[in-house]
């Protein structure tokens, strides 16, 4: 691709984030158009082609991948449909942004990564946008500098409004803690060695499946430690937090607020109420890199397949420990020279 010519994305999944980075590639990222979308639900797909410049429909993503017409792609679709998607992108030798979990399942996720491999250069990012969120950035700055000695612990908080009265916890776990996973390893710079999980469910009326609050702990590489709170059922808001703890000190997020509000005998500020809102910022920054990597030819600085194969086989081992009651060890392969 040369740096001159804009960018032709096809977007697969036009939900709420499939159409959120639709309209950011629209509106923030010069280099990039939105050439094509897809959608299950053929109206949704129209509606959000609209506001973003209107591309092209298409009524089979297939169709949509092979397309002439489309330099790379975005999949936003449901997560089941990442690794069939993904693969088919590897097949046409097309960069695809896919968001997070790379695939339901560990085993998946290493055929990703084997057939990447086999291409021989790296094609596959993956939608961990925390890694450009501006508070996580500078968590991570702090790390580098060694301001706080040898990061040994990660403590992270991760809280969602409500969650689906069906939900399970290993469904939470592959859909909401792997942002937290990947967080881990990529602030401490570790990869996850064993996973020990214990959940809970706050509600007679949720699903009795449902493990709603969770609590991870997890050992990592280089005697590192993490310990994660998740809770989809929180009611109040949104909201995120990563801390170091390091040998001579700790940095954690600033939580992010437009305002501080003084009123009625309290001081305040606003929490989101989902993440599309609270990770904006980071959403357009990810996409921006990736559609700059692609122009340059240089490697993209988010997550790649190989940390969505690591964070699959890390939630993997805490589905499985939630079920069973007893930490469960990861083996993770030896790393390929592609990453």
């Amino acid at each position: 691709m040369t740096a001159s010519r804009t960018l032709s994305i096809g977007v697969i999944g036009m939900g709420g984030m499939g159409a959120r980075h639709a309209v950011n590639l629209h509106r923030h990222v010069g280099m990039a158009r939105v050439a094509a979308v897809y959608d299950v639900d053929m109206e949704r797909a129209r509606q959000a082609a609209a506001r973003c410049g209107a591309p092209e429909v298409f009524d089979d993503p297939i169709r949509l991948i092979r397309s002439d017409q489309v330099d790379a792609l975005v999949i936003a679709s449901p997560d089941a449909t990442h690794v069939d998607f993904v693969l088919e992108c590897l097949r046409c030798e097309k960069p695809v942004l896919c968001e997070k979990p790379l695939a339901t399942s560990a085993a998946d996720a290493a055929r990703v990564v084997e057939a990447e491999c086999a291409r021989g250069r790296r094609l596959i990012a993956v939608g961990f946008m925390r890694r450009f969120d501006p508070q996580h950035v500078a968590v991570r700055r702090a790390v580098e500098s060694g301001a706080i000695g040898r990061a040994i612990l990660f403590k992270g908080v991760h809280r969602n409004a409500m969650v689906s009265s069906q939900a399970t916890g290993a469904s939470i776990i592959s859909s909401s803690a792997g942002h937290d996973i990947d967080s881990a390893r990529w602030l401490l710079g570790q990869e996850v060695a064993e996973a020990y999980v214990r959940g809970v469910r706050t509600r007679a009326s949720f699903d009795e499946a449902t493990r709603d609050l969770l609590l991870i702990q997890l050992s990592l590489g280089g005697d590192c430690l993490a310990t994660i709170e998740v809770y989809v059922a929180a009611e109040y808001g949104y909201e995120v937090s990563a801390e170091i703890v390091g040998e001579r000190g700790a940095a954690v997020t600033a939580q992010p607020a437009d305002a501080l509000v003084r009123s009625r005998q309290a001081r305040s500020v606003a929490v989101p109420i989902d993440w599309l809102a609270r990770f904006q910022d980071a959403y357009v920054a990810e996409l921006t890199q990736w559609a700059e990597s692609l122009r340059s030819g240089q490697p993209f600085v988010g997550a790649s397949a190989w940390d969505g194969y690591m964070a699959t086989l890390a939630s993997d081992a805490c589905i499985r420990s939630l079920r069973d009651g007893v930490p469960v060890a990861v083996r993770a392969p030896a790393r390929p020279d592609l990453y």
